[in-house]
């Protein structure tokens, strides 16, 4: 449920200066010296709240700008999307079925929600009561009808085959009957007890931490009346998901330019009221028009704007920034077998060329991570100790430094494992004695990701290693992607990164049964220390933080993919969006009914 720089060619030089300066281990600072900016002071100079002055206008769109390189896919629901651009576009438009607190943690036993929920440890249910107010854009009330029928597709065996879904993972199965139905053993979920329209009961097996965050269970809904007839294999092609979706929340599709835009309207029946901006744009910016369009005035905000602009960004008047910490970490992952989609659980190959744990990590080793983080990300990116990402600090095990910058231990490591220079040519060959070359695969994306490859592939080097990237070059988001869950032979380690949910279990990025485990590594020791934290035991507040030390301890033992960067997150606001709210939760966070445009276009740059 769950950033003063150079323009035009000077740009790629100052990036070709970074990148030496990176690489060369006499021009990166000590690692006792503080390499990354205080991420305290940037969200202490740029708060979370816009509150810009100035009388609103009537009517008025609100243009929004959405950094990629790709067009987006067009899933338009809140749960059945796997796409981190669709994910943005509905997150504050047509989501918002289960607030969530400070803590992330979802908003329970309160009428004021669109779902009032409780937990019943006795009976072993979890209880939802809907709210009357919650409405879809046509009027109609959510029903509990809505609620099972989202169950339905996302835990049917033919949805997940054609839609490649990962939704249905080991944390959805504590419901009672879900297997049975997923195994096509019965038409219907057991487990799913319907009272009435606005009353339901969800029966578990075991009461699991997760649950407080809302781990386990569908977070967003789709409309039954509109999924009827559409068969299970057929969903992801339907007018339903992809051009006509109703909509809970502030705003409804009005039009869609496939890939490129999505034209939003007003949803006259949204539970906290109406929002006062009646009408919303958002549109793909490719990275290289993101600070141009900001400085014409062409959008309001721009999600996703990359961290290597920020001191441009930083330079406009007609913008403020707003920041907050990132539910986000990149990784490094090293393909170590494959995913059975028939038995739905990671197979691991022991004999894959990366699974050799002295490998993994001395490949970590030779990345100074807090270093690109200061010459690439302007210190909106540091060092990950860790896969918990920091906004869970009470979780963290203090005493974990992850992986600090040691290119003498990186090739002490090669060299206890058998990885050996055996011709005298720089070049290590493998256990065998024969050539051992890694093929990288990197996305493409903003304009560094080409020196930030070639970094990689130098400190590599730097250790006795062979790396090339795959085919030669950067990989598109999409393709990158679906070539890495297809576990393309021809990939042996890889650049990617999370979304991370609220929810702090990671079980479904590293689980035996999660199909986001993009690594297909697993062990029982890891299995159990992450079954640990869906434990019973694990929902007393005093025992949690021991079970997850416990996690990190095991997870950096066998280094199943290794964590690179936490990240600072940053968001431009035009100065004519009044009443913007960028922090993480539903309680202070952002409130669409308040937001308000104080002039009839965004203002320009003087």
């Amino acid at each position: 449920m769950k950033k003063k720089w150079f323009k035009g060619v000077a740009t790629a030089i100052a990036l070709t200066m970074a990148l030496t300066a990176c690489g060369s281990p006499s021009a990166t600072p000590d690692k006792k010296e503080e390499t990354a900016k205080s991420t305290s002071s940037i969200e202490e100079k740029y708060p979370g709240l816009i509150e810009n002055e100035g009388e609103a206008v009537d009517g008025g769109t609100l243009k929004v700008g959405l950094v990629s390189d790709s067009p987006f896919k067009g899933i338009f629901n809140g749960y059945l999307y796997t796409d981190n651009s669709d994910n943005v576009i509905m997150k504050y438009t047509m989501n918002g079925a289960f607030p969530i607190d400070a803590d992330f943690k979802l908003i329970a036993d309160s009428d004021e929600t669109p779902i009032k929920l409780s937990i019943d440890k006795e009976a072993k249910t979890v209880n939802y009561t809907i709210n009357p107010k919650f409405k879809w854009s046509n009027g109609d009330p959510v029903t509990t009808a809505d609620i099972v029928k989202s169950y339905e597709i996302v835990a049917n065996q033919q949805y997940i085959l054609t839609a490649k879904s990962a939704r249905y993972d080991s944390d959805m199965k504590v419901i009672e009957g879900i297997e049975d139905y997923n195994e096509g053993k019965a038409d219907k979920i057991s487990g799913l007890e319907v009272i009435d329209d606005a009353n339901m009961k969800i029966h578990i097996k075991q009461l699991t931490p997760n649950m407080l965050w809302g781990g386990g269970f569908v977070s967003e809904f789709v409309n039954a009346k509109q999924y009827e007839g559409i068969a299970m294999d057929k969903v992801t092609e339907s007018d339903a998901l992809r051009k006509n979706p109703l909509s809970y929340g502030p705003y409804v599709i009005k039009d869609i330019i496939q890939g490129e835009k999505v034209i939003f309207e007003a949803n006259p029946y949204y539970y906290k009221g109406e929002p006062k901006v009646k009408k919303v744009e958002i549109e793909i910016v490719p990275p290289s028009q993101q600070v141009a369009a900001m400085q014409a005035g062409k959008y309001d905000i721009l999600f996703n704007a990359q961290a290597d602009v920020f001191p441009q960004l930083e330079e406009l008047d007609n913008i403020k920034i707003a920041t907050r910490m990132d539910l986000y970490m990149s990784y490094l992952g090293f393909k170590q077998g494959k995913w059975d989609s028939a038995n739905n659980k990671v197979i691991v190959d022991p004999n894959a060329k990366m699974n050799d744990v002295n490998l993994k990590k001395a490949m970590a080793y030779a990345i100074d991570n807090n270093a690109l983080g200061e010459k690439f990300y302007n210190g909106l990116r540091f060092n990950a100790v860790s896969p918990i990402p920091p906004v869970f600090s009470t979780l963290h095990d203090p005493q974990m430094t992850g992986y600090e910058y040691d290119l003498e231990k990186a090739k002490s490591l090669l060299e206890e494992a058998g990885y050996k220079d055996v011709n005298g040519d720089g070049v290590r060959e493998g256990k065998d004695g024969k050539e051992f070359k890694i093929n990288f695969a990197m996305m493409s994306g903003s304009e560094i990701q080409e020196p930030l490859s070639q970094y990689y592939m130098q400190q590599w080097k730097e250790i006795g290693l062979d790396v090339e990237l795959v085919d030669g070059r950067l990989l598109d988001f999409n393709i990158f992607y679906d070539r890495l869950t297809a576990d393309d032979p021809g990939i042996d380690a890889f650049m990617a990164a999370f979304g991370l949910a609220s929810d702090p279990n990671p079980s479904g990025l590293y689980s035996s049964e999660a199909p986001f485990n993009l690594s297909r590594y697993t062990s029982q020791t890891l299995d159990d220390a992450l079954k640990a934290l869906g434990t019973e035991e694990a929902m007393d507040p005093e025992k949690m933080p021991a079970l997850y030390h416990n996690f990190e301890k095991v997870f950096f033992d066998e280094a199943p993919s290794i964590p690179q960067a936490n990240r600072v997150e940053f968001l431009p606001v035009n100065k004519r969006v009044k009443m913007y709210t960028f922090s993480h939760d539903d309680t202070s966070g952002f409130d669409w009914s308040k937001v308000e445009l104080t002039a009839a276009e965004p203002i320009a740059a003087k």
